[in-house]
C-alpha cells in the first residue's frame, strides 16, 4: 500500500485538486467581487500601454507559442524533454476543453453591458482560462526541468501572471476563470512530472 502511494498519491492529489478548483471557481464566478475586479482591470486600467500588452499576452498564452518553444528546445537537443513537454500540453490541452465543455460557462462580453472587449470573440465556453493553464503549464515544466534560480523563475511565473491578466484586460474572462486556469496548468504540471513519461531534470539527463 505503501509503496502504491508513494508512486500514485501525488498523481491522485493533482487530480482532486483539480476537481477542487474547478468547483471552487465555479461556485465564485460571476460574483459581485467578480464582476467588479473584472470591471476595475477592463475599464478602470484601459490604456493604449495596456492595449498593446494585452496582444502580447494573447500570443504567449496560445497552444502555438508553447508548442514552437517546446519544438525548438527538441531540435536544440533536449529531445525527451521537448517530446514529454509536448505530451503534457496535449493532454492539459484536452483536460480543459473537457472542463470548458461541461461547465459551458459564458464570456464576460456575452453576460454583461460594457464590457470593453478586444481581439477575436471566441465561441468556446469561458471556464477555466486556456491561455491561463497553457502559460503557467509551460512555466512550470520549464522550472522543473532546466531548474532556473529564483530570479529567473521569478520572471517566467510574472510572464504567465501577465498572460492571465490580460485575459480579464480585453473583457474575455473573469478573475475566476484565469486563476483556476493557472492553477490546473501547475498541478497538471506537478501530475506530469510524477508519471513515466517525464524525463527528470536536465542534470539528471546529462548523468546519463
Amino acid at each position: 500500500m505503501r509503496v502504491l502511494w508513494r508512486r500514485y498519491g501525488v498523481i491522485l492529489l493533482c487530480l482532486l485538486g483539480i476537481a477542487a478548483v474547478s468547483a471552487g471557481g465555479l461556485a465564485l464566478r460571476a460574483s459581485a467581487a467578480d464582476i467588479g475586479l473584472l470591471r476595475a482591470i477592463n475599464s478602470g486600467l484601459a490604456s493604449p500601454a495596456l492595449d498593446g500588452l494585452a496582444y502580447l499576452g494573447y500570443a504567449l498564452g496560445t497552444f502555438w507559442f508553447s508548442l514552437a518553444l517546446f519544438a525548438g528546445l527538441f531540435f536544440a537537443g533536449y529531445r525527451r524533454f521537448g517530446l514529454s513537454a509536448v505530451g503534457a500540453m496535449v493532454a492539459g490541452g484536452l483536460l480543459v476543453l473537457l472542463i470548458k465543455y461541461l461547465s459551458q460557462q459564458p464570456r464576460p462580453w456575452q453576460m454583461l453591458a460594457g464590457v470593453r472587449f478586444m481581439g477575436l470573440r471566441a465561441q468556446s465556453p469561458a471556464f477555466p482560462s486556456g491561455h491561463a493553464q497553457q502559460a503557467f503549464l509551460t512555466t512550470s515544466l520549464l522550472n522543473r526541468y532546466f531548474l532556473f534560480r529564483w530570479y529567473i523563475e521569478a520572471v517566467l511565473y510574472s510572464v504567465a501572471a501577465l498572460v492571465a491578466f490580460t485575459r480579464i484586460y480585453v473583457g474575455d474572462h473573469f478573475a475566476c476563470d484565469v486563476i483556476a486556469g493557472a492553477l490546473i496548468g501547475v498541478l497538471v504540471a506537478l501530475l506530469w512530472t510524477h508519471t513515466r513519461l517525464w524525463p527528470g531534470t536536465v542534470r539528471q539527463e546529462e548523468r546519463r
